[in-house]
């Protein structure tokens, strides 16, 4: 057994913050953290493990740790787990059967000389897999759910842990500064979703790749040592604790964390690529720079691989623990799902119901399930998802808070109305334009954001003028970046009628026509697309139209089968 000086032992404790915490001694530890057994003075769980009494068991489990080193800053240094074991720490320590390691394992795992990347994942993926900080004792009636230090959550039960018994009469073993458990077989590290999804050989090239682009390693604040200020006022830290974090995982659900529960529904990489070469098509961004530059080009085919990624993943990731889900087994909601969202658009995006049913999300055709550190995933054999409440989605502006250019029209204001025999109004609330000082030939502009390439059918859902009983007269036309890319009064369009009259009776939805898009606008900052509806009201006409439109909202719903 090696042995170094308490201040180098501490100062190796200290820099690998990664999965220790902070230093006290051992009193301390002992008073807080004591077990119901009688400690064994002068006994640390390195010398109990190391005095032969545990059998072969332990002697592999020794020589793995004695051949295992702690890193820093991409190398190993001279600490190995077996003085880990020797230090002050009150940990509990659970050793794995010797036969239950193939030879493979055997053969990494006792290695001597590892590179820096063999210590990290032997540590990481068996030892810290056996260790965890503080007491836990066996035999209680009642189970218990803790963390190893591999950051690994695991249930014991009685006499098992995670279904595998403990060998009775070499556990409880009380040591100073911990406890020792034998156990008959071995801790399966299982990778959480993150992990199994970034690092598998079926789904690296297909989403790990992408989720890893956007991870990014940060310093814990609060977890690491503050050392000094730089002459640039910048913090130095003498022991930074570096943490990993994904920016993208914030839309969808943290499932890198171990803290957490978590269903993904995946198809398989095969149909997982077929539905992405399907729907690129509608991910066509054109000159996003507004040239033909390459770097247009290349900004271009970005946006179309990052947001054709994103949607479909769109609702794929569930959030199961209780608060998120009240329904159970009736329903389930994505983490995309948002009560507000769900109030404005009346549709059930992002819910799904029985689940567990032969043909609901978490059965039909679901062809095998991955157990994960945190949740679980199920793959399956065909596309789980509706286009139309993912993909393919009805773009809706309420008239009251559409984002509006103006042009000899009153600014518009909001008129709250209550639903009555005139029809349903979406939230009660509508858009009220009427022209400057009397005008009849106002128009209003509407910015349409989000819309992705391709057909889109233009509805406007109009109130009625109550006091004068008249209809309004409206003609539409929308624009691309400026450019008419419609117009009723277009030779090729089969409407005889260049203007739209609503029905003074009930709230009225007018259908606009059919609008073929050119390029995809889908999450930029600016829109390209714009409608807009102007009066045909004219001194002629006038007393057959209202020069007064309510507008309760504009729709564009994609048109895939025309």
């Amino acid at each position: 057994m090696k042995h170094f000086s308490i201040s180098l032992r501490k100062s190796f404790w200290i820099v690998s913050a990664i999965c220790l915490g902070t230093v006290s001694c051992q009193k301390e530890w002992d008073d807080h953290y004591s077990t119901d057994y009688q400690i064994v003075p002068g006994s640390t769980l390195a010398e109990r493990l190391s005095d032969g009494s545990f059998g072969e068991d332990a002697k592999l489990f020794v020589e793995i740790l004695d051949n295992t080193y702690f890193t820093l800053r991409g190398a190993a240094v001279p600490y190995s787990y077996l003085d880990f074991l020797d230090d002050d720490q009150f940990l509990t320590v659970w050793v794995p059967k010797a036969s239950s390691l193939t030879d493979e394992e055997r053969a990494l795992y006792t290695k001597k000389n590892k590179t820096y990347a063999e210590n990290v994942l032997v540590a990481n993926r068996f030892i810290l897999n056996h260790v965890a900080r503080f007491s836990h004792p066996v035999g209680r009636d009642y189970s218990e759910e803790f963390f190893m230090m591999s950051k690994k959550r695991y249930q014991t039960e009685g006499n098992s842990i995670d279904d595998i018994p403990y060998n009775l009469d070499k556990s409880n073993i009380a040591c100073k500064n911990g406890i020792i458990h034998s156990i008959d077989g071995k801790l399966v590290y299982r990778q959480s979703i993150y992990e199994y999804l970034t690092t598998s050989d079926e789904y690296k090239d297909v989403i790990g790749d992408f989720f890893e682009k956007y991870t990014r390693e940060e310093v814990d604040i609060n977890r690491s040592v503050e050392e000094d200020i730089d002459e640039l006022g910048r913090t130095v830290y003498s022991d930074s604790v570096i943490i990993k974090r994904n920016v993208l995982l914030d839309r969808y659900g943290y499932i890198e964390r171990e803290d957490s529960n978590y269903v993904m529904v995946i198809p398989t990489p095969q149909v997982w690529s077929d539905k992405y070469d399907s729907i690129t098509k509608f991910f066509d961004y054109g000159y996003v720079l507004g040239d033909t530059s390459r770097a247009s080009v290349m900004a271009a085919d970005s946006l179309k691989y990052y947001w054709g990624q994103q949607i479909l993943l769109t609702d794929m990731v569930f959030n199961m623990n209780l608060k998120y889900n009240r329904n159970g087994n009736d329903s389930v909601v994505s983490t995309r799902f948002r009560s507000n969202d769900r109030k404005k658009q009346k549709v059930a995006y992002h819910t799904y119901y029985n689940p567990n049913s032969a043909e609901g999300l978490f059965k039909n055709h679901v062809i095998r399930t991955e157990k994960c550190s945190n949740g679980r995933i199920y793959i399956t054999d065909e596309w789980p998802f509706v286009d139309s409440l993912t993909i393919n989605v009805p773009i809706k502006i309420e008239g009251e808070n559409a984002q509006i250019g103006t042009k000899q029209a009153t600014d518009p204001i909001e008129s709250v109305y209550r639903n009555s025999a005139i029809g349903k109004i979406s939230e009660e609330k509508v858009l009220y334009v009427i022209g400057k000082e009397g005008a009849f030939n106002w128009f209003v502009e509407f910015p349409i954001k989000d819309n992705l390439k391709g057909k889109y059918r233009i509805k406007i859902a109009l109130v009625p003028d109550i006091s004068s009983k008249k209809p309004n007269l409206i003609h539409p036309t929308v624009t691309y970046n400026k450019i008419t890319i419609y117009d009723p009064k277009d030779p090729n369009n089969p409407r005889k009628d260049w203007n739209f009259e609503n029905n003074t009776n009930k709230v009225d939805t007018l259908d606009l026509g059919i609008v073929d898009v050119p390029y995809c606008d889908y999450k930029t900052e600016s829109s390209r697309l714009t409608l807009r509806l102007a009066s045909k009201m004219t001194n002629s006409n006038a007393k057959n139209y209202s020069s007064v439109m309510r507008l309760d909202f504009i729709l564009l719903e994609p048109v895939l089968d025309e």
